[in-house]
């Protein structure tokens, strides 16, 4: 629709807004330039006490007592003159003589041709003075303190539960620095709407928690003057319930951890218990059972000595004889590794260089397709170790590697890599020193990684499962760890770390 049409729809459209304005429950009225009624609705003619017939061409010196119709007058000519709005109380006489006090607002309209007219409405003050008792009534019994305040920082009103909350009475309220005592050193309080929680202690020394929610500057008086709606809410129950809540909560994980510590020590205690008995055991099996395979190695050697070069051909079954032998002795070795309990002989080592001799040693005996790597990286930095224990950690992590790539033997088509190759390096670190030892084999899946660890588990048809717990023990006794990296196709990483120089866990 264009603009000429809209016009002409709201021309055509007067007569019904006429009859809303007529209809409508609040008292409006219009005057022209010489102040003489216009207009006026239904509900202004109530209040005047004349029909609107009677009104029209009229000015209020034809209705009211001269000194008081002059007044109105004046006000009349200062809208229509100066433009300005105004809102006074007024006590409107009707023709029935009863006096009605109305809060009447009146402002200038100026049309298109340049006229004036003065546009006014009336509201009771006895229906406005009954909302304002009515608010008052529900702020006085609201559970919240609420405080209105202007912008010359006059109290304008304050319910009883602010007062209670201050601890003064209503004559206090003019020597109590209230926006200081709420909003501290906030600049903007109250003039901007803001919510907080502070302390609010009172003038006989209670003090609680409270939340202080400010409606900012508002007009809310005729006067011009702004006012703010300041809510003080007292939390204190609150604040109070959710530091038991808080304080609940840590007592919880206090006796979770204690109840985790104590399982542990229970399980630490077992365990002690059972690498007790299992060292009593395996001392008795290796005493009974070394003394005759030494016997059996005596007679393998001095039969060996009595055949040699007689031809009989048993070089073969010796050399089964002699491997049998080695054989049981490493597992008597593994399980005493792993269940006695011995102090640690630690003595301060120069890292890199004992495990050049380590590794050199443990080279000769692979097999010969095997690569050992070294990338050694601590230049020459030293730790207090154990070295007799922890260089069967490496012989065990070099011999597990090689194996894991080319069996026992050097059949090439019984390996698992074509080029087996084991990568050995050390660095320092924020926790100590890394020693890993790597290899590009077959690699393991994720349910053996997991279990790889456990004692007596193993993967190998000549394995005992002690290797690499055994490991592990030595290095947790070094207050150390081992960690494992693999996955299928991709080798194997085996981690040794170690503090350089922290206090050494003597083995219980």
């Amino acid at each position: 629709m264009s603009s000429g049409n809209a016009a002409a729809q709201r021309i055509q459209d007067a007569s019904v807004l006429l009859d809303i304005l007529d209809n409508l429950p609040t008292s409006v009225f219009a005057k022209d330039e010489n102040l003489r009624f216009v207009y006026s609705n239904e509900a202004h003619c109530a209040i005047i006490g004349h029909p609107e017939a009677a009104l029209l061409g009229f000015s209020d010196s034809d209705f009211y007592p001269q000194a008081e119709a002059q007044e109105f007058l004046a006000r009349d000519r200062a809208v229509i003159e100066d433009g300005i709005t105004i809102e006074t109380e007024e006590a409107a006489t009707g023709a029935s003589g009863i006096s009605i006090p109305v809060l009447t607002r009146k402002t200038r309209l100026v049309t298109a041709g340049g006229k004036r007219y003065l546009i006014g409405t009336n509201a009771r003050l006895t229906e406005i003075h009954k909302r304002e008792e009515q608010y008052r009534a529900l702020a006085q019994t609201v559970p919240v303190g609420v405080w209105q305040v202007d912008e010359a920082g006059v109290t304008q009103f304050a319910n009883p539960r602010f007062l209670a909350y201050l601890g003064i009475d209503t004559d206090g309220l003019a020597t109590t620095e209230l926006i200081s005592k709420l909003g501290g050193a906030r600049q903007d309080f109250p003039g901007i709407t803001s919510r907080f929680e502070t302390d609010l202690t009172s003038s006989k020394g209670v003090e609680r928690r409270v939340l202080v929610i400010s409606s900012g500057w508002l007009s809310l008086s005729a006067d011009g003057l702004r006012s703010a709606i300041v809510s003080v809410v007292d939390i204190s129950e609150m604040t109070q319930l959710k530091r038991v809540n808080d304080e609940i909560n840590r007592l919880n994980s206090e006796l979770a951890d204690s109840v985790r510590k104590l399982r542990d020590a229970q399980d630490e205690i077992v365990r002690r218990r059972q690498m007790a008995q299992l060292g009593q055991l395996t001392a008795t099996v290796a005493h009974e059972i070394r003394n005759p395979l030494g016997a059996v190695r005596t007679a393998a050697f001095l039969i060996e000595r009595k055949l040699k070069d007689k031809g009989i051909d048993v070089e073969q079954q010796l050399a089964r004889i002699s491997n049998g032998i080695t054989r049981c002795d490493n597992i008597i070795s593994q399980l005493l590794d792993f269940s006695r309990a011995r102090a640690l002989q630690a003595e301060e080592t120069p890292v890199d260089e004992w495990l050049s001799r380590v590794v050199a040693e443990e080279a000769e005996k692979l097999p010969a397709s095997v690569t050992i790597e070294c990338d050694l990286g601590l230049a020459g930095a030293t730790a207090v170790i154990d070295c007799a224990r922890m260089n069967r950690v490496v012989v065990n992590l070099i011999s597990n590697a090689s194996e894991a790539m080319v069996g026992k033997g050097d059949d090439p088509a019984k390996f698992a890599t074509a080029e087996p190759r084991i990568l050995i390096a050390t660095r320092l670190t924020g926790r100590g020193i890394e020693l890993t030892v790597s290899d590009n084999g077959p690699g393991m899946a994720a349910e053996i990684r997991q279990r790889i660890l456990e004692p007596l588990f193993t993967t190998k048809s000549f394995g005992t499962g002690l290797g690499l717990p055994a490991a592990e023990k030595v290095l947790l006794e070094h207050n150390g760890g081992l960690e494992i990296a693999s996955a299928p196709g991709e080798g194997a990483t085996f981690m040794a770390w170690f503090p350089l120089s922290q206090p050494i866990m003597n083995a219980a």
